[in-house]
């Protein structure tokens, strides 16, 4: 009844222009993580990374009583990054920050560097087909100098699928993040990157009715999910916007970002990702217009 769906090496194909670094998706630390059997650590059923390992992944700070880790994100040039757009509710430019290299939230990793948010674009059809629908969101990293974030063998962008295709060709995913190791409880965050492989499902199977059929939003094309169906490993509280990357060709595209779902690990409730390949025009116009800005 249920299946797996598998990206297609043109969905995962990289843009053919200089919108990005010619070597995104390319790490120099491995970390090879079992499809099979889930250690229960958090993200939910995920391991601890080594430095390293994800170098694109960002940490998306936001100020309240003071600085804290508010979701994750997604490196994608050395001044762009991509994050849901939930993310940015309620919260001015001026009262977020982004954190590159970043690996252990308690303390300061040797390669990480904080960065003010120059400019947040949602997307302009945000919520539009439902209250999770759309939910991408750009930011411009405001650097001192003009050439943005440097990188290093410990951050590096992650590359971008050229457009939407029905997937066919790759299977597994991982999913990294902060997030929360109990439901509901943002004070349980782990303090050290977690990431996860998750099984990509198909739209039937997400759409079927003891998934997430005829619940208050439509699971569209634009959305994806991933996970199992028998629950244990997903996205939690404080992953949000983070990247799902799929391998192809040796490099990394990031696929999804982490959206919403029904709790975290629960059984027949995967992770529902926005799908970034949907998204491809409007984000080399909206990366076009911030790159010259």
């Amino acid at each position: 009844m249920f299946s797996i769906i598998k990206p297609s090496m043109r969905e995962l194909g990289m843009w053919a222009d200089n919108l990005q670094h010619a070597a995104c998706g390319t790490r120099v630390v491995s970390h090879q993580l079992n499809q099979r059997r889930w250690p229960q650590t958090k993200i939910i059923g995920g391991s601890t990374t080594p430095y390293g390992a994800y170098p694109w992944q960002v940490e998306l700070q936001a100020y309240k009583d003071g600085w804290e880790h508010h979701c994750g994100g997604a490196l994608i040039s050395e001044t762009i990054a991509l994050t849901a757009a939930h993310c940015l509710k309620d919260f001015k430019k001026s009262q977020l920050r982004i954190i590159v290299g970043k690996h252990n939230l308690a303390k300061n990793d040797k390669h990480e560097k904080t960065y003010r948010v120059q400019k947040a674009l949602v997307h302009p059809e945000f919520r539009k087909d439902g209250p999770h629908s759309h939910d991408i969101a750009v930011l411009k990293i405001n650097s001192l100098n003009s050439k943005g974030v440097k990188f290093d063998s410990h951050v590096q962008p992650i590359c971008l699928p050229d457009y939407y295709t029905k997937p066919n060709d790759v299977d597994w995913c991982t999913v990294t993040g902060w997030g929360a190791q109990k439901q509901d409880d943002m004070t349980s965050l782990s303090k050290v990157l977690q990431a996860a492989s998750v099984p990509l499902l198909d739209l039937e199977t997400c759409r079927h009715e003891d998934v997430y059929g005829g619940r208050h939003q439509f699971i569209l094309d634009s959305m994806l999910c991933a996970g199992s169906l028998e629950g244990g490993v997903d996205a939690c509280g404080g992953d949000s916007g983070g990247p799902l990357a799929c391998q192809a060709n040796g490099k990394f595209i990031l696929t999804g970002v982490v959206s919403w779902g029904d709790g975290c690990g629960k059984k027949n409730r995967p992770g529902v990702y926005t799908r970034v390949s949907y998204y491809t025009e409007w984000l080399k116009k909206v990366m076009t217009e911030l790159e010259n800005s």
